[in-house]
């Protein structure tokens, strides 16, 4: 839609004739305006016999014949009504049609706020020109919800470009009627033949809050034209709640939220014991971890946005586990440990081994409960089982369970963070060895500037220009790039030694 106004140059045929008898009369445009002088008072009224009164005397030269100051025509500037029409002129460029409009002023300013600010100051119609270039039968129809009482109704094959028109024009109630019309019907919507690239984000964004996720997984979008953005909108939702903001543990590389990193156990984190004899090992946000650029990582890997949003939802919602008294998030869900076999001690022995896995078993174990060598579902509450959740989780656990074994064949999130997190390093790495290089060049060359200059001064030999006050400057000088080269060895050694570690050992420690 496009929209074009302007106002028409005063011409001879709007413009109204001077009247030429008037003295000291100012023209204006198409309005005219007289002076003001000082008013004469009015003769008292007389009820003997009139009498000639003598003549009135001015300020200025006397003229023949000056008109009474009651007679002279007052000239208004024209006000205009609020309820006058407003000719709109439509042209169709695809059906080549034109036509035109009329509106009521005050209506096109309450219901369409986009010609507010134009026809706000505007004092006359005939001045106003308004164009717009759009389809004929959509402006018609908006045409038809601002001037009937009743309101038309919303067609399937329109309301698309009813929804785009309105939101030009800022009539949100309208806008608001055709995004809870879509998301009713959207899986008929997404038949159309419609490109829905012409909808902005902020439409997505208000549409993608009134619909369901569960409904969105239900629409088949063969050719994928509304219903992964919608998706996409879905997570930036959720990311906009500072609750669920993802950071990534440097032991352990799982994700865990501020919310969850109170309850959440680290099983490589180092121990710790509280003033209660408690034995805490939490999870240690990586300063460095950028959750976005992780979610186009996710997206690059060929993962749709209604994958990665069913795997982000996945670790926000916890139950309860009745088995094992730990409390655990929706992705892992089949992460209840457990021995198949009992361990066996030795005689006299707080040490022992399992059976089925030859883990080290301890009598009286102080630390944290070890990770049984085999998974099997948790058991969730009475009331978590019967929640809305748990239904979501079962029905997508195929695609939202992260496998229980680390070295499974099957996708899971746990290897993605490890793949985006080695890249990120190797991606440093690259970076600090190319700034080496370029050091090292340019220590080079600031090392052969001195041995020419040293060079040169060994050939003058004591020449009275090498005084001795210039010989212990170039001393100095010599001794401090001697440093500056010392220094620059230990930091290239000691970046290779720690790109070594890293190397071995990628797991980062505070």
């Amino acid at each position: 839609m496009f929209l074009s106004s302007y106002r028409r140059p005063p011409s001879a045929y709007n413009r109204t004739p001077p009247i030429r008898q008037i003295p000291s009369s100012v023209v204006s445009g198409t309005s005219l305006s007289r002076s003001r002088g000082v008013k004469q008072p009015d003769p008292k009224p007389n009820t003997t016999a009139p009498q000639r009164q003598p003549a009135p005397v001015y300020n200025r030269p006397i003229q023949s014949n000056p008109p009474e100051p009651s007679r002279t025509p007052v000239l208004k500037q024209p006000i205009i009504s609020s309820d006058e029409d407003i000719i709109i002129h439509v042209c169709d460029e695809a059906k080549k049609i034109e036509k035109d409009f009329k509106c009521p002023k005050s209506v096109l300013i309450t219901k369409m706020k986009y010609f507010e600010s134009h026809l706000q100051n505007c004092q006359s119609v005939d001045d106003l020109e308004i164009s717009v270039h759009c389809d004929v039968d959509i402006f018609e129809w908006l045409m038809q919800y601002m001037n009937n009482r009743e309101k038309p109704e919303l067609e399937m094959n329109k309301v698309i470009s009813i929804l785009i028109s309105s939101e030009f024009l800022q009539m949100q109630t309208l806008v608001s009627e055709c995004l809870e019309f879509v998301s009713r019907n959207l899986e008929e919507v997404v038949k159309l033949p419609i490109d829905m690239s012409c909808l902005n984000q902020g439409l997505l964004k208000q549409l993608a809050r009134l619909a369901n996720p569960e409904q969105l997984d239900d629409i088949k979008d063969r050719k994928d034209k509304l219903v992964s953005k919608l998706f996409m909108k879905k997570i930036e939702e959720i990311m906009e709640d500072e609750n669920n903001n993802f950071n990534r543990c440097v032991y352990c590389n799982k994700l865990f939220t501020n919310e969850q990193h109170d309850w959440m156990i680290c099983e490589k984190a180092r121990i710790f014991i509280d003033f209660h004899g408690n034995v805490i090992a939490e999870h240690v946000a990586d300063r460095n971890w950028e959750f976005n650029k992780f979610m186009l990582y996710l997206k690059d890997q060929g993962l749709s946005w209604r994958e990665i949003y069913w795997k982000i939802w996945a670790r926000l919602v916890s139950f309860n586990c009745m088995v094992c008294g730990l409390k655990f998030i929706g992705a892992e869900l089949g992460h209840c440990s457990f021995h198949p076999d009992v361990p066996r001690f030795s005689n006299n022995s707080n040490i022992g081994f399992y059976q089925c896995c030859q883990q080290k078993a301890i009598r009286f174990d102080t630390s944290i409960k070890k990770k049984g060598c085999c998974g099997r579902n948790h058991v969730p509450r009475q009331d978590q089982i019967h929640s809305k959740e748990y239904e979501i989780l079962m029905k997508n656990f195929s695609l939202l369970e992260e496998p229980f074994e680390i070295k499974s064949d099957r996708p899971s999130l746990y290897k993605l963070i490890q793949q985006f997190v080695s890249k990120a390093d190797n991606q440093d790495c690259e970076s600090e060895d190319d700034l080496d290089e370029d050091e090292r060049i340019e220590t080079e060359e600031t090392a052969e500037e001195v041995k020419e200059e040293e060079r040169r001064y060994k050939k003058k030999g004591k020449s009275s220009d090498m005084s001795p006050k210039k010989q212990r400057v170039w001393r100095l000088d010599q001794l401090r790039l001697n440093d500056f080269m010392h220094m620059k060895e230990l930091t290239a050694n000691l970046s290779k030694l720690r790109r070594k570690n890293n190397q071995k050992s990628p797991v980062k420690k505070k």
